[in-house]
């Protein structure tokens, strides 16, 4: 069982999961019904990268696809616990437990041999691998295929169980199938494993490796009808289901059958030629980091547990692909004894050397010292030796620099038992989908990593000498290690300089390339990276350089890059999928995309001055798209809110459709509206400024963002101070006003908000004087000067029924009502909370409802009537959940624990201060610290903990 985190492992109950078939679980030898489905889909992920983290991006995209809901993340956070609940029924809540691991990479299912059946599987795989003899590798393979009960998962959705992820498992297999079959032959022990190679050949007749190796233990039995009725069966569903014939493979077996001396035929082949080739280059000296690329791809070895005979090392160029390629050929070169072979096809070299498939399978012929005179004469005759040289031999294969898919095919070897590893600037998509790849995707380096390698290449001690330069150096390089390499070089033979002058040296030259300029062109950032560019398409290059010249965000969603390239969002798709085949950019979630910093500075460097006009459009199209996009789901977020004085026009694209989905627009794009409204501002766009600042602020309040609020909206304000609409300029002074008093900063509070009551009064907007007096009494109430804040909460009452906005009187009452349960006057304060409740209902206000709930609550707290008061907020509770209202949702819950707390229930109100805690932590919310000291005070024991927690 593994240890739990922080401490030693307490006793807990037997557990035993499968995926290996239905996904099931048992405790105790009892099965474990696993409910709802969802739940079982997110085991099922869990179970498949067992002992990984897994991302909360791959966990959605298994489970839901490209539609992902805008809960969904809440959704497996709730299965998460749910399952950890199951598994260890009575673990306190926010515990991790020992099975369903959270961390900085996602979720992590941890188990031990005999605990999850994959995990049982691999280890008997491997062992069978490295046996001494055949029949005890038969005997292990045997256990092995005992354990793939069914399809892989194959009780959770048909949709969900399609995925890439389920079809690896399955593959790996039906690899240690085939491979059990192979030694079971060749041991001369074929009936240990016919029935399960019947059994799994029976789930999939268009599997002809599977097929081939069933029919040949049929004929190794004895049952050599049976063998050819298979054939026949496959043979008819391979031409009725895809209209083919049999492969090569299921040909070859049943030839093998008809000869008479068919077991005969099966011994082992006879041993290969002692020619050896050794062509890896060598490896880097100081290769660092890249751990879990390395660790996933070790599980690729045929000793491995996983068998993965191709894998693809793919990402932008200076990433380190090669570097990598060959650190982990040299790794494992020792489990290829019959060779290692390598090649650079130059895919992306600039003079357009590429190296032709032929010419790459001349030379590793050659290796194997194929004369001229054997030599065939074709690309196929070459294709055909190659295979068959390799097809018994246990060879590594590294294939360097493929500009695709079909550059590399050729030089595939047929053969299970040797390893290719290709890297490339492209996806290599088709390998994966047509060849059973395992991509190995790379991304640039941790900061942690390329520090390590920046010691390895200018020594520890300068490191430590100066590391606030060694910091600002691995910023600059943006983690892209040929960058850094770039650099480390200058600092290790530029010894009289100090690392400080390096960066000064990068500082200079404001984020363009120049810093990472070098005379050889493989090593010059810009020139490696213009081969990408220069392979692509003009529309895609055209994107490209939109991207980079017109950055407003950290990253862009799918309608925002239709927007700006100025075409539907049904033709910037394959521009974008040809961007990210290229690895020019990347994928962030579901349609969403980034550029890394020093390729946007290049694709700005090559935009140039692109077509001036031309880019002045592009970029308005863009602002515009979110202005728009923004107002409307404005709208769809905060029904009743009061609106502004702006030509509401539709979107320029799809945009949000309902709550939900505005919701999720708003958290995708937050950090890029924030950028937005500073562009705008810059443009001289002021009007647009406001409007865009208006409509984010409902979001950013709900969900506790009060500082991006505060600088959205005193942006805005200054920049529209001389041009907005006196409308415009009252409603943000309110907004401005309402989040200085949520930051404590009331002295700057209060001009603001006199100010817009004074603009509202110049307008007769007496809604918009209700709303500024709610605030002022509230600023009031915070100062404890109750008089006046009782003052203002009477005038809002009035103002708001002269104005006979129904909204607006019932938040008057539950304003005054707060404050009646402030200065003591209990009945009064329920008697308008209950009115303002009513109202709310009748308008169906859940912002307004939630609020009368939380002051019915406080009331009847302040009463002594802890159960009715605990009624009201679980009620407030829920409306703040199903709205996604953070930071409200952490003060009921906060409020609920004083009320359990007050009324002697310690554990409840523990159990509520702590997931108040977690969301104030995550807000970054200024109460935090207050509570952290009660919970502490409670429970003393636990101090530490929250210490932690918090940092």
């Amino acid at each position: 069982m593994p240890a739990a985190r922080g401490g030693v492992a307490p006793v807990s109950p037997q557990v035993r999961l499968a995926v290996l078939g239905s996904v099931r679980a048992w405790r105790e030898e009892r099965e474990i019904a696993l409910r709802p489905p969802q739940a079982r889909a997110v085991l099922a992920v869990l179970l498949a990268r067992v002992g990984m983290p897994v991302s909360i991006p791959d966990v959605l995209d298994v489970v839901w696809g490209p539609s992902v809901p805008s809960a969904a993340v809440n959704a497996v956070h709730v299965h998460v616990r749910t399952l950890r609940r199951l598994l260890e029924p009575g673990l306190p809540t926010r515990d991790n437990g020992q099975w369903l691991i959270r961390g900085s990479g996602g979720y992590q299912l941890d188990g031990g041999q005999g605990q999850v059946d994959l995990v049982e599987f691999r280890r008997l795989v491997g062992q069978a691998r490295t046996a001494s003899d055949g029949a005890s590798a038969v005997a292990s393979f045997r256990s092995a295929l005992q354990l793939w009960t069914g399809p892989i998962a194959g009780n959770i959705d048909a949709a969900v169980r399609s995925h890439a992820l389920f079809r690896e498992v399955e593959r790996e297999c039906l690899q240690a199938a085939c491979e059990a079959s192979d030694a079971a032959l060749h041991a001369g022990h074929g009936l240990a494993v016919l029935d399960a190679i019947h059994t799994i050949a029976d789930r999939d007749l268009l599997d002809e490796s599977v097929q081939a190796r069933l029919m040949l233990l049929l004929a190794a039995a004895g049952r050599q009808a049976q063998a050819l009725e298979r054939f026949e069966l496959v043979r008819r569903t391979l031409a009725e289901d895809l209209g083919v014939d049999p492969g090569d493979e299921l040909a070859a077996a049943q030839r093998e059958v008809l000869r008479p001396a068919t077991v005969l035929s099966l011994a082992p082949p006879a041993p290969v030629t002692a020619v050896r080739p050794a062509q890896l280059p060598a490896d880097l000296p100081s290769f660092t980091g890249r751990v879990t690329e390395l660790a996933a791809a070790m599980a690729m070895r045929p000793d491995g547990a996983a068998v993965r005979p191709l894998v693809t090392v793919v990402g932008m160029a200076g990433v380190g692909k090669t570097a990598l390629a060959v650190h982990l050929a040299h790794e494992v070169a020792s489990r290829y004894p019959d060779g290692q072979l390598f090649v650079n096809l130059r895919g992306f070299d600039p003079d357009g050397s590429l190296v032709d498939p032929s010419d790459a399978l001349r030379g590793f012929l050659e290796a194997f010292e194929v004369t001229a005179a054997k030599m065939p004469r074709t690309l196929d005759g070459m294709v055909t030796m190659y295979r068959s040289l390799l097809a018994e031999r246990r060879v590594l294969v590294v294939i360097d620099n493929a500009r695709d898919a079909e550059h590399v095919r050729p030089l595939l070897p047929g053969s299970r038992s040797c390893l290719t590893v290709v890297t490339s600037r492209t996806m290599l998509s088709s390998l994966v989908v047509t060849n059973g790849a395992h991509p190995l995707p790379l991304q640039t380096m941790s900061d942690e990593d390329a520090l390590e390698m920046l010691a390895h290449r200018v020594g520890r001690e300068r490191i430590e000498a100066e590391p606030q330069a060694a910091a600002a150096i691995i910023r600059y390089c943006g983690g892209l290690p040929l960058a850094l390499a770039v650099v480390a070089a200058r600092a290790a033979t530029g010894l009289a300089l100090g690392l400080d002058a390096i960066v000064a040296d990068l500082a200079a030259t404001h984020g363009r390339l120049d810093a990472f300029a070098e005379t050889e062109a493989v090593i010059d950032v810009r020139t490696v990276f213009s081969w990408s560019y220069h392979a692509l398409s003009d529309e895609a290059a055209r994107l490209f350089r939109l991207l980079g010249k017109t950055r407003v965000g950290p990253d862009i969603g799918l309608a925002a890059a239709a927007s700006l390239a100025g075409v539907s969002i049904r033709d910037v798709r394959p521009l974008l999928a040809e961007l990210l085949q290229a690895t020019l950019i990347n994928r962030q979630g579901p349609n969403r995309y980034a550029m890394h910093d020093l390729i946007a500075a290049f694709a700005a460097e090559v935009a140039g001055d692109d077509g001036g006009p031309a880019h002045q459009a592009a970029l308005h199209r863009l602002l515009d798209y979110y202005r728009l996009t923004a107002l409307s789901a404005e709208r769809l977020y905060y029904p009743g809110r009061s609106s502004i004085e702006v030509d509401r026009q539709p979107p320029p694209l799809e945009g949000p459709t309902d709550r939900d989905t505005a919701g999720a627009w708003f958290t995708a794009e937050r950090l890029t509206l924030l950028a937005a409204v500073r562009e705008v501002t810059v443009l001289g766009r002021a009007d647009h400024a406001c409007h865009m600042a208006w409509s984010l602020t409902p979001f950013l309040y709900q969900l506790g963002h009060w500082d991006d609020m505060r600088t959205v909206l005193a942006d805005a304000l200054t920049a529209g101070a001389d041009v907005a609409s006196t409308d415009v300029r009252a409603q943000i002074s309110t907004e401005l006003g309402m989040v200085l008093i949520e930051l404590d900063l009331y002295e700057d509070a209060e001009p603001h908000l006199v100010n817009a009551h004074a603009l509202f009064g110049s307008l007769g907007d007496g809604y918009g004087q209700a709303r500024v007096s709610w605030h002022l009494s509230y600023l009031c109430a915070q100062r404890d000067n109750l008089a006046e804040a009782l003052v203002h909460a009477t005038d809002a009452l009035a103002y708001a029924s002269a104005a006979e906005h129904r909204g607006a009187v019932a938040a008057s009452l539950n304003n005054l009502a707060w404050i009646h349960v402030l200065d003591g006057d209990l009945a009064l304060a329920v008697d308008d909370a209950e009115r303002a409740l009513a109202i709310f209902r009748e308008l169906d206000r859940d912002d307004g409802i939630a609020n009368s709930l939380d002051t019915l609550g406080h009331a009847h707290h302040k009463l002594g009537d802890f159960a009715r008061a605990n009624e009201y907020y679980l009620m407030a509770l829920q409306v703040r959940r199903n709205q996604g209202a953070r930071s409200h949702e952490a003060l009921v819950l906060h409020r609920l624990g004083d009320n359990q707390q007050a009324a002697g229930k310690s554990a409840e109100a523990r159990e509520f201060w702590r997931q108040a805690l977690a969301i104030m932590e995550m807000i970054g919310s200024s109460d935090a610290e207050q509570l952290r000291r009660k919970l502490a005070a409670i429970d003393p024991g636990h101090s530490d903990h929250f210490t932690v927690h918090r940092r």
